[in-house]
């Protein structure tokens, strides 16, 4: 499964969103394997620039809606709710619909 971790290191957010990555993953019994993408690094792909900070996709699906609909990039992100990442349960179900492809 692709799954990519999208964010820049001055955002405050990326950790938590990380970490909620992370047991989402374990709570699945997925190995926490993925991509990560610092909007820092000018060797990013294309993709990876539209989003804002912290973002999560899994098959090239943003796990919370795509960039047209939710962030910027180079910005730090807001979630629905005002989180201000992903929660843990957002990344499950993205995850579980992509298990048994």
């Amino acid at each position: 499964m692709n799954i990519e971790f999208i964010y820049f290191k001055e955002c405050p957010n990326a950790n938590v969103a990380r970490e909620n990555l992370h047991k989402a993953c374990s709570a699945l019994g997925i190995k926490a394997d993925w991509q990560e993408w610092d909007q820092n690094n000018d060797n990013i792909p294309d993709h990876a620039k539209d989003f804002g900070s912290p973002s999560i996709l899994v098959e090239g699906k943003d796990v919370a809606g795509g960039p047209s609909e939710c962030c910027q990039a180079k910005s730090c992100r807001v979630y629905e709710g005002g989180q201000n990442a992903p929660d843990v349960e957002k990344i499950m179900v993205a995850l579980q619909e992509n298990l048994h492809q």
